[in-house]
């Protein structure tokens, strides 16, 4: 791990001269000594790559726009991207907890398949919508959903058998 100093002059090679080192030398360095181990923790507490990623680029804004404030950037770092992290976990909770309400305009059959939809498990869901729905193939769902083709279509036909016993009561 790189050590970071934060506005204290180094000792030049030659001449003994002194070189503050600029804002964006101090970030080089940061990020050259912490992305992949924050992105790491960010993956650990999101579950989610792309999520990780982009947590910890916002983080890295906001420690460059507070650099010269900052005594401790690695510590400042850590802190942003744990709470940056907390905040997408919370969302999902939020999400996870309210199911998107019943668009008013649909008929009673329309009705009654969205109401069967949002009870079926959600990889079972997102399989038979984009099959029916997005009109894609199983390949191309599998590819979407970054799971086995075989996953897709187990999920296609338990979702659309629980859907035909539903509908049919």
């Amino acid at each position: 791990m790189a050590l970071l100093r934060v506005g204290r002059p180094r000792q030049g090679r030659a001449g003994g001269g002194c070189r503050v080192e600029s804002r964006t030398e101090r970030l080089d360095s940061l990020y050259r000594a912490e992305y992949a181990g924050m992105v790491r923790l960010a993956y650990l507490l999101v579950s989610d790559n792309a999520d990780a990623e982009e947590l910890v680029q916002e983080s890295f804004v906001d420690v460059f726009r507070r650099l010269d404030e900052i005594r401790r950037p690695g510590a400042y770092l850590r802190t942003a991207v744990v709470s940056r992290c907390r905040s997408v976990l919370r969302r999902r909770r939020l999400v996870a907890a309210t199911p998107p309400p019943r668009p008013a305009e649909l008929g009673d059959e329309a009705g009654e398949l969205w109401d069967v939809l949002d009870r079926l498990p959600d990889a079972q869901r997102a399989a038979v919508v984009l099959r029916y729905y997005g009109g894609l193939k199983p390949a191309e769902i599998a590819a979407a959903l970054d799971v086995p083709g075989a996953t897709v279509r187990s999920h296609l036909r338990r979702g659309l058998a629980t859907m035909r016993k539903e509908l049919e009561r």
